[in-house]
């Protein structure tokens, strides 16, 4: 019995799709996903820890293994321990097939210092890396008014601060030609300031009017990112870095 050619074309169809699934699996993951690891030369470990700025206990870790060529490796014969809390690899499929998988730590508990292991296949265990925490820091420390004036330069300054070294700063716009019911907004361009422990920044009321659009908010991030230290037996690529932020929103459009 001859098939007819739309049901040719779905079935080719549905073999294609499953042929670029099974490519998409195979490319995304690394081979080394299915063997017993015992040597951590072969991995390049990605190592991200974002801390709350006031309560460093407020923390995450995630942690991603990766192989020479930059493929994920999802691999159940190997845990990784962060400052004595053990976790199993979460397998996770992303768009197109591609390997998300990660170890995740909530809260870690920590005092002084991040240190990430890694227990491999035989049962033995090796260093990743290890990072600093970071300091606490203080959102009262940061002072400005809670309310912007058109008619006003703004001024926000900061005191003690421990280990927030970087002040972005992003100016939210309405379009003075926005149709009568609509509001259009946009953003200026991010402006990026390294500070000191102590300091304070001025905004002129003469940036905050154009020919097109007016001042509607600004927001500040205060943050750090700060590198630690990874067991040089690991791919180069491997890193560690932690990360904090505290942001503070001014609005100046009228209520």
């Amino acid at each position: 019995m001859m098939m007819n050619t739309g049901s040719e074309k779905s079935i080719l169809y549905a073999l294609f799709i499953l042929l670029l699934s099974i490519t998409g699996m195979s490319a995304c993951s690394s081979s080394l996903s299915d063997e017993k690891i015992t040597d951590i030369s072969l991995l390049a470990a990605d190592i991200e820890i974002t801390q709350n700025p006031e309560d460093k206990a407020a923390n995450s870790v995630v942690v991603t293994l990766k192989d020479k060529r930059g493929h994920r490796i999802s691999n159940d014969s190997v845990s990784i321990i962060v400052n004595g809390v053990e976790r199993q690899v979460q397998h996770r499929q992303g768009l197109y097939y591609s390997n998300e998988s990660v170890y995740t730590f909530p809260d870690v508990p920590v005092v002084e210092t991040y240190t990430v292991e890694i227990k491999l296949a035989d049962g033995t265990t090796s260093l990743l890396g290890t990072i600093n925490a970071l300091r606490e820091e203080q959102e009262a420390n940061i002072i400005c008014q809670e309310r912007g004036d058109l008619n006003s330069d703004f001024i926000i300054s900061w005191k003690n601060m421990q280990d927030i070294d970087e002040l972005s700063i992003f100016m939210s716009v309405l379009q003075k030609n926005s149709p009568p019911n609509e509001k259009n907004y946009g953003y200026k361009p991010e402006k990026i300031i390294k500070i000191g422990r102590n300091g304070h920044y001025t905004i002129p009321k003469s940036s905050y009017v154009d020919d097109s659009t007016i001042i509607s908010g600004l927001e500040f991030d205060f943050r750090t990112t700060k590198s630690g230290i990874t067991n040089p037996k690991l791919l180069p690529a491997s890193k560690i870095t932690i990360q904090t932020l505290m942001e503070k929103n001014v609005n100046f459009e009228e209520e």
